[in-house]
């Protein structure tokens, strides 16, 4: 632990005195790794509604997570065993306060806790019951799962924190492209990953071992050969062959090699980090001991390059400009397509409230009030669960675009340097993230046009019920439109906010990058000594962490990765 500790600080150190800024997010989650205490952090990813909360809550042995019917935010939420059940919320404030455990959906679901209004940062779950499992905690992240992740700095950085990973995918669905994109971001942080198949009980035994081949299969296609472990799961009664079969698993082979799995795990992190650092060292080097006319020229090629960022910005402002206008009228199209029918539901539903209904027009006015907010709440809720499917083809596609963006200036300033400096040189890696939408709310129109309801006195119900419960089901079809349509807006303008910080955030990588190469280049003569020290003290770090090359051979119980 203690030369791990010290490679750490060293890769710090490097990093501060060079410079090297894209580098912040992996520093950052070896620190944090670190400060664990050898503690394996399992993370639990994948798709909204694939079964999450309800496997933890499986683990744990009583319903402690929430089950949503909406997303739940992306606060990472920490569960571990503890001598007492508690929970204990941290604020991006820096505060903590400890909750009961009742409370937790107050802190960690976007119904009671909407774009983490209440600032918090992470929260932790210790529980007595999970005593079997020490070394070793579980991390809900409902955000990083889907193609949302709250837009909170604690969930944009946490990915690379991953320590094992348990990708849950459910059988009913096939493993989708961002179930694929996500697996190939978990492998850039940890060797340690296996499959969860979720809802196993929905489909027979044969069907359930075809959907396993077939998930390996598609896995192995586009990983570039990995096999992974694939672990069938419900948590309905009948099938605790299956509970049972994952129990034993995380005991065995996680939790009963925790320390041996941290190694392993920190020794992947510190061999990608210690690589990308020595990357921009051996670049400094080679121009410091390059001639004049080589570092001149990259001088000229940074000068360019910096010139070019007007250019480069307009580009991405376009790009983001036309993806925007692009979602908007996706939403208004896709949403108002279901016009039709949740003003049926709505309808039928309200025609059978209304056979209940008494009294004077005023009371049965506010009964109609009272049946819209739940019923317009229940429905668009099932519609915005839908919400990220409608739109999410965009997100992918400015994911793409925008990485596309920044790998094509990191591979032409890598071109470039070979042309001056005759090295290979491959950048640090650009992570993104992207913001969830808060959960729609509802808004009910007036009623009537005028204040006729507070005539009722004089209005005989038993003559005229008919005529208003007519006027009530005449204004389901305008309140279904004026709500799908601030549902629509509001999943819109959500995905282009996602869009404009994945834009900050690439302009942001491209001149950080600018200036850490133009830093490393420029005043070489000055650091030549230093970079000669930092790169021995690099070599001498992976050789007292025994640090294999390439992706080693970690992975042999978690996942065979």
């Amino acid at each position: 632990m203690r030369d791990t500790t010290a490679s750490v600080e060293l890769l710090g150190q490097i990093c501060a005195q060079f410079h090297l800024q894209n580098l912040t997010p992996q520093l950052n989650a070896c620190s944090e790794t670190l400060r664990s205490g050898g503690r394996v952090e399992v993370a639990v990813l994948g798709q909204f509604k694939a079964g999450k909360s309800s496997f933890l809550n499986t683990i744990i042995g009583s319903e402690i997570m929430p089950v949503n019917v909406l997303p739940a935010t992306a606060v990472i939420t920490r569960i571990g065993y503890g001598p007492t059940d508690r929970a204990v919320v941290h604020r991006l404030s820096g505060e903590i306060e400890e909750i009961p455990l009742a409370e937790l959906p107050e802190y960690v679901t976007e119904q009671r806790n909407p774009r983490n209004e209440k600032r918090v940062a992470l929260v932790e779950v210790e529980l007595a019951s999970l005593a079997p499992y020490r070394g070793i905690c579980f991390v809900d992240t409902p955000g990083l799962g889907s193609i949302f992740a709250h837009n909170t700095q604690a969930s944009m950085d946490w990915l690379p924190k991953v320590g094992g990973a348990i990708v849950a995918i459910s059988a009913n669905q096939p493993l989708g492209e961002q179930d694929l994109r996500l697996l190939g971001e978990v492998f850039k942080h940890t060797p340690e990953v296996v499959i969860l198949l979720t809802k196993a009980d929905l489909v027979s035994d044969r069907e359930r071992k075809a959907v396993i081949e077939f998930t390996q299969w598609q896995i192995a296609q586009n990983t570039g050969g990995r096999q992974l472990l694939v672990l069938p799961f419900s948590n309905r009664p009948d099938f605790e062959r299956f509970q049972n079969d994952v129990r034993e698993y995380l005991l065995t082979n996680v939790a009963g090699r925790h320390e041996e799995l941290f190694v392993k795990i920190m020794g992947h992190k510190l061999s990608a980090l210690i690589s990308e650092c020595r990357a921009y060292l051996i670049l400094a080097q080679t121009a410091a001991q390059s001639a004049e006319a080589a570092r001149s020229e990259l001088r000229d090629m940074i000068r360019r390059e910096r010139e070019g960022l007007d250019s480069l910005g307009k580009e991405i402002h376009v790009l983001t400009r036309d993806l925007k206008t692009r979602v908007r009228t996706a939403a208004g199209e896709r949403f108002h397509d279901l016009h039709g029918e949740l003003t049926k539901r709505l309808c039928a539903s309200l025609k059978k409230a209304m056979g209940a209904w008494t009294g004077s027009l005023a009371k049965r006015t506010q009964a109609f009030q009272d049946w819209a907010a739940r019923a317009f709440e229940e429905e668009l809720g099932r519609v915005s669960e839908h919400g990220k499917g409608y739109l999410e083809e965009y997100l992918i596609e400015a994911q793409v675009s925008f990485h596309r963006t920044v790998r094509a200036f990191q591979d032409r300033l890598s071109k470039e340097i070979e042309r001056a400096l005759g090295i290979s040189f491959e950048s640090a890696r650009f992570h993104a993230e992207i913001a969830a939408p808060r959960k729609p709310d509802v808004k009910m129109g007036q009623v009537f046009d005028s204040h006729i309801d507070l005539l009722w006195f004089a209005i005989p119900m038993g003559l005229f019920h008919r005529l208003f419960e007519r006027h009530f089901l005449r204004l389901i079809p305008w309140e279904v439109e004026k709500n799908l349509s601030r549902l629509a807006s509001q999943w819109a303008d959500a995905v282009n906010a996602s869009i404009d910080s994945l834009a900050r955030q690439s302009m942001e990588s491209i001149q950080n990058e600018l200036a850490t190469i133009e830093g490393l280049v420029s005043g070489v003569g000055d650091q030549c000594s230093a970079i000669e020290t930092a790169l021995r003290r690099l070599d001498e770090c992976s050789e007292c962490l025994a640090i294999p090359n390439g992706r080693g051979d970690a992975a042999a119980h978690f996942g065979n990765c």
